[in-house]
């Protein structure tokens, strides 16, 4: 029985790899102090952060405008970004700002002054790793060593030498300042061949996937039909 059982379970892995995603939710995330109360963040559900809050009973339909602000570093004492050259840190706040103006404003109209009518949304990066590209290469092709990866996938939430990320973020009303939306996430790099020569890949697939994430979650609320769920 035990060659039989060990072939179902390489069987289970290959699949596993054979579906595997460009990005993965990690299974924890390091909190800073960029949030104000961090009692208020509840494990996430399904198409939703880590630790997440969502104010009840607003009515997300009378938000027509966002304010959003410049995407900030917020660096935990383990976190890569210590690491990081200036340059490397400018350039993921730009990007991740980006991707989140692309986001926001095929439902709103962006804006820079307060209103009843408008929300200020904020993010800060507050862990980004770069893949091992050699490695990681190596471990996307070779059978064992995908098997390996996929092991470890299992066990710890993520892959051999991918790159990972971590974001938070919150929303609140322009005018008044009320906490309407606040979250922390961290996602790691799955096991494809896309990107795997670029070591930043991971990174940025992760910020695309959470601008995609937060206009979904937005237009959701808003009780839309053109919202667009992250893949």
């Amino acid at each position: 029985m035990k060659p039989l059982i060990k072939t179902y379970v390489f069987i289970a892995i290959v699949l596993l790899i054979a579906g595997c995603a460009r990005t993965y939710q990690a299974r924890h995330v390091v909190t800073t102090d960029f949030l104000d109360d961090y009692t208020v963040l509840k494990e996430g559900q399904d198409d939703d952060a880590l630790l997440t809050y969502w104010k009840k009973g607003i009515n997300w339909t009378a938000y027509k405008k966002v304010i959003l602000d410049p995407v900030i570093l917020k660096k935990t004492p383990s976190s890569e970004l210590n690491e990081m050259t200036h340059a490397d840190g400018y350039r993921l706040m730009e990007l991740l700002d980006y991707r989140i103006q692309e986001a926001l404003k095929k439902t709103f109209k962006l804006v820079n002054k307060p209103g009843t009518d408008t929300l200020r949304v904020q993010f800060a990066i507050t862990d980004a790793e770069t893949s091992s590209v050699l490695f990681d290469t190596f471990s996307s092709v070779y059978p064992s060593a995908r098997v390996l990866s996929a092991l470890k996938h299992l066990v710890t939430g993520t892959e051999s030498f991918v790159g990972k990320a971590s974001i938070e973020g919150k929303i609140v009303d322009s005018s008044t300042g009320e906490l309407l939306m606040a979250s922390a996430d961290a996602r790691a790099g799955g096991k494809t061949l896309d990107g795997s020569g670029d070591e930043w890949d991971d990174v940025e697939q992760a910020y695309k996937y959470w601008a995609i994430q937060l206009g979904y979650q937005l237009c959701m609320r808003q009780a839309r039909l053109d919202c667009q769920k992250p893949g």
